[in-house]
């Protein structure tokens, strides 16, 4: 595991955020252990290698993107709502989770949702072709057909006790869900945004869970290469994507159309289209 990896696994297992219950150890229930990946495309006329995209005589090169997360849910099949959603605002209410579980999904129940209530943290994203394992959770079994998390701006107004904590550990990504630096043809930058947004990711196949020697690898993967992309095959400057910028709409729409979900047994980053037995 690389130590921009280690950041985020610290925070969950510091906080006692790892959704096991109490007396319940890992050999005791099923495990979904939760991997992230980056991809390079394909988008239509660049020319992605790593974290560099080249696009006509526009060179973007990523050196570090990290997010801040806040709260991870698998959504079991046909059902719809997960507790804690809101319809009003779209916000997922983060509960503390209790000592006997019963604040997330690993209580025994087949709850609509299996929770992790987690955040917010900070996750690092490894470029390239690698792939890192973030955290392994303790589940109920069932069928689970979506992968639900929450893109986070910590707020420093001092009311959130959960973001107090957090941007103690962070304090340059208040009111920040999302960071980016690099080099824009050979100039250094520094792209932030606000984006605080759900996302929603089907399971197809969906993932299955039976048993509790089961072990499952779900991988998010996060096309980075296209968050620059201005449709029509080329790439907008990362200085013109921020708060107020002529192209934050753009590239916010490019963020949210980048994350995808899928069960990934071998650790290669790539969907294995199959469910787990």
């Amino acid at each position: 595991m690389s130590a921009k990896s280690i950041s985020a696994l610290a925070i969950f297992t510091a906080a006692g955020l790892l959704a096991c219950s109490e007396g319940t150890g890992p050999g005791n229930k099923p495990q979904i252990s939760f991997n992230v990946a980056t991809s390079s495309g394909p988008a239509a006329n660049l020319q992605s290698v790593s974290d560099t995209v080249v696009s006509g005589t526009n060179t973007l090169v990523l050196d570090q993107v990290e997010l801040v997360l806040r709260d991870i849910r698998f959504k079991r099949l046909n059902d719809d709502v997960c507790e804690g959603d809101s319809e009003q605002s779209g916000d997922i209410t983060v509960r503390p989770m209790s000592d006997d579980g019963g604040e997330n999904g690993d209580d025994g129940n087949q709850d609509a949702c299996e929770t992790v209530n987690a955040g917010p943290f900070l996750l690092d994203l490894p470029l390239g072709s690698g792939i890192e394992q973030v955290f392994s959770v303790a589940v109920d079994t069932g069928t689970f057909d979506e992968l639900r998390i929450r893109l986070h701006k910590p707020e420093d107004d001092g009311t959130d006790p959960a973001d107090v904590a957090f941007l103690a550990a962070h304090p340059d990504f208040a009111r920040i869900s999302i960071r980016a630096t690099g080099t824009w043809n050979g100039s250094p930058f520094t792209f932030t945004s606000d984006l605080d947004a759900d996302q929603e990711m089907r399971l197809d196949p969906p993932l299955v869970v039976t048993d509790a020697g089961a072990n499952v690898d779900v991988t998010l993967k996060v096309d980075v290469a296209t968050w620059f992309a201005d449709g029509n095959g080329g790439l907008v400057d990362p200085a013109t994507a921020g708060l107020g910028g002529q192209n934050e709409s753009l590239v916010r729409d490019n963020i949210q159309h980048s994350f995808d979900a899928f069960e990934d047994e071998n650790h290669d980053g790539e969907d294995d289209g199959g469910s787990h037995d």
